[in-house]
């Protein structure tokens, strides 16, 4: 009788998981079911917004057009979201914009974010696809959110391409749009396949030197060499360079310089930029950029004028569990380990402070032969083709089978934002 109660207690525990798990395999179908019905109508809006080529700000039709879709496919959608006015004029962003779709009670919120901008050549960066990447996740979660709980978000994200300017996802985080996520999902087209595309954190400064004009012949002990503080500047920081971690990238340009080999220049700009792998090796090394500015104004007698600029760009914190649930889910669409490039070039976005402040993951899938360079005429090229939708309808069904596992799976979850806690704590240690 003893072995009898245990094997009934057995047998209600094993039952409700072998359903649980035919379930969420019935789901996953569904969900795969319903991107491949999407296929098409979500290929012809990648086709458009490719034609559209619209500049950041400026994605009224690629923007008009998604908000369409994602209204169709049941979502709740807003425009003309409110954001900071000293980020974008007049405190509204008109291209950007929020689709939501609530589940069957409270759960998890997941973010899907879609970007459309283009470059002066046109989508050489594929955000063509990066939106209808997330538009053909969007449209297998539809199908299945009745029954599951929590909410999906999609948010189209404007302006990417100039980032540090903040209209984009800067605006969209102040504003108060990304509040609640609990994870982030975004794709990105390039040469492989990847899931550590990992982004530099990044800032700008612009020094000002101002001197004193002067016969530069005749009366040069009459003037302030102001161009003399900028050349100081470039070589200080020269000096620093042995110095910093290896990761660290800084960057300048002279913008004025003088007007005349005659006159002693009286004002004289440059611009740098500094970037690292993490927020806080690239907070440090910009500090140091500074002082050399503040060496050059001392030993050159110009004065300096210097202002932190409003936005600078943070490094994405990695979330291991978040990656493993993600090429776990790339592994059952048929992409293989051995298919996954790690990339040794790294650039910066915006996309890093929204991956700084929650737990997020950006596959990039491959649209293009291997060496084919972001932002050139080719991968321009690359992103309308068929080949590319084959693996953007692989990044979609990914993306949309990982925020279901976050949806439903509530350990997972759980892990992915105990290692974002503990990956952020260690920062720049």
């Amino acid at each position: 009788m003893h072995r009898l109660k245990s094997l009934a207690r057995i047998t209600s525990l094993i039952v409700p998981m072998a359903f649980a798990v035919q379930a969420a395999h019935a789901d996953a179908n569904k969900i795969i079911a319903a991107i491949d019905a999407a296929d098409s109508s979500c290929h012809s809006v990648s086709q458009k917004i490719w034609a559209f080529r619209e500049p950041g700000q400026q994605e009224f039709k690629s923007a008009e057009l998604l908000k369409a879709e994602l209204a169709r496919l049941g979502y709740k959608v807003t425009g003309d979201l409110k954001v900071p006015e000293d980020l974008v004029k007049g405190g509204i962003s008109k291209t950007g914009f929020k689709a939501e779709l609530s589940g069957k009670g409270a759960g998890p919120t997941v973010y899907i974010m879609l970007e459309y901008d283009a470059l002066p050549n046109g989508h050489a960066c594929g955000h063509n696809l990066i939106s209808t990447s997330g538009l053909l996740a969007a449209a297998g979660l539809a199908k299945v959110m009745q029954d599951t709980p929590g909410r999906v978000v999609v948010i189209g994200t404007p302006d990417e391409e100039r980032g540090s300017a903040g209209g984009g996802k800067v605006a969209l985080l102040e504003g108060g749009h990304f509040d609640g996520a609990d994870v982030v999902f975004i794709t990105h087209p390039g040469d492989s396949w990847s899931l550590d595309q990992r982004l530099l954190a990044m800032k700008r400064a612009s020094f000002t030197f101002k001197g004193k004009s002067a016969h530069a012949a005749a009366a040069p002990h009459k003037g302030v060499n102001a161009l003399r503080g900028v050349l100081l500047t470039f070589n200080c920081v020269d000096s620093l360079r042995e110095h910093l971690r290896q990761d660290v990238r800084i960057h300048g340009i002279v913008t004025k310089g003088g007007t005349a080999v005659n006159v002693v220049p009286e004002l004289a700009q440059a611009e740098f930029a500094t970037r690292a792998l993490d927020t806080a090796t690239m907070e440090n090394a910009y500090a140091r950029i500074v002082n050399c500015a503040k060496a050059a104004e001392l030993g050159t007698g110009a004065t300096l004028e210097f202002k932190e600029p409003r936005v600078a760009l943070k490094a994405p914190v990695a979330v291991p569990p978040l990656l493993d649930a993600m090429e776990a889910n790339l592994n059952k669409l048929g992409i293989a380990k051995n298919q996954f490039k790690s990339s040794d070039e790294f650039g910066s976005s915006d996309l890093g402070m929204v991956s700084y402040a929650y737990p997020t993951v950006n596959l990039r899938f491959k649209v293009a032969p291997e060496g084919t360079s972001l932002h050139s005429d080719a991968m321009r090229e690359a992103a309308n083709t068929d080949e590319a939708w084959k693996s953007t309808l692989i990044a979609g069904k990914a993306v949309a089978l990982s925020a279901y596992d976050m949806l439903t799976k509530p350990a997972a979850l759980k892990a992915v934002k105990d290692s974002f806690k503990e990956a952020k704590a260690k920062e720049g240690k």
